[in-house]
């Protein structure tokens, strides 16, 4: 074979070999088509339809009862509920002696007197003798009801809540109204108990109690130092509402010294709080047992 040939041969194998490789390049690159070729369905982001979140029945629940009871009576505001459960009960509230519009309540002295003179009393006087379902003089059957002091409104600092305490002879169950509370008077029951929610119109309050203590009656020095009937603890009620800076501060200071024990949780001025009172079996009116708790969260439903 010639060199010339030998040179036209080698080209002819070259330009096959190339047109093999490209032909196979591009298939590999799927640009000619040998037959039926399925393709996948292109992909396409989709957000997916919000899922609503069941309704909490708990709160179904809180929210039924609200509503049941405010039709009972305009001045119920909520509900006190311990998550152990020794207290579960309903709180009114009268700003004024006077309803809004303009007529006097009608409500009873301790004795069962009804009150026609209004002079002297508060709107805290309306339901202490008066239970807030019926209207009627209610000694021992609910002792009266549970309320929050008249000065308060719900986005106070401090809210003020009062309750009877029962004795033996009245309650054998021992928990009407706020008797459950003097469980807190011994630490051994702190523990289980020191969670309590505020159920309102529209949200739930959580408080964890951060001290006990006692409040003597007969002593100036706690009608000074420890005013726990402060809706603001800088504004002195008491004294037209005068500005008094710095007394929560000297309040925290002084209950945790008469605090019944240590609970571990620390109170400071940024605090919000809830103030629970009720009677000291067998000292009532000279020695109240004071609970104050912190909020620690709000949850709307």
């Amino acid at each position: 074979m010639n060199e010339n040939k030998q040179k036209t041969l080698i080209a002819i194998v070259s330009t096959i070999t190339v047109l093999l490789l490209t032909f196979f390049a591009l298939i590999v690159l799927d640009i000619i088509d040998l037959g039926p070729n399925v393709q996948p369905e292109p992909v396409i982001d989709v957000e997916p339809e919000p899922q609503e979140e069941e309704p909490n029945e708990e709160y179904l629940l809180f929210k039924e009862k609200w509503q049941e009871n405010k039709k009972i009576n305009e001045d119920y505001v909520g509900d006190i509920v311990f998550d152990s459960g020794i207290i579960d009960v309903s709180f009114v509230q009268a700003k004024s002696v006077y309803k809004e519009n303009g007529e006097p309540y009608r409500f009873y002295t301790e004795d069962g007197r009804l009150v026609t003179d209004y002079d002297n009393y508060t709107g805290n006087d309306v339901y202490i003798w008066t239970y807030w379902k019926t209207g009627k003089y209610d000694y021992n059957d609910n002792g009266g009801s549970t309320f929050m002091d008249y000065r308060n409104t719900i986005y106070d600092q401090n809210l003020i809540i009062y309750g009877h305490h029962f004795s033996v002879w009245n309650d054998e169950t021992r928990t009407k109204a706020f008797t459950p509370l003097e469980l807190f008077l011994e630490q051994k029951n702190y523990m289980s108990n020191r969670y309590v929610k505020m159920i309102l119109e529209k949200e739930i309050r959580t408080y964890v109690l951060a001290v006990v203590y006692e409040f003597d009656a007969s002593q100036e020095r706690f009608f000074r130092d420890m005013q726990y009937w402060r809706t603001s603890y800088d504004y002195d009620d008491y004294n037209n509402n005068s500005y008094d800076p710095g007394y929560y501060e000297k309040y925290i200071e002084n209950i945790k010294k008469e605090q019944l024990y240590d609970t571990g949780v620390e109170l400071t001025t940024a605090d919000r709080t809830l103030t629970l009172q009720t009677c000291i079996s067998g000292y009532t009116g000279e020695l109240f047992e004071i609970l104050v708790f912190k909020e620690v969260s709000v949850e709307y439903y």
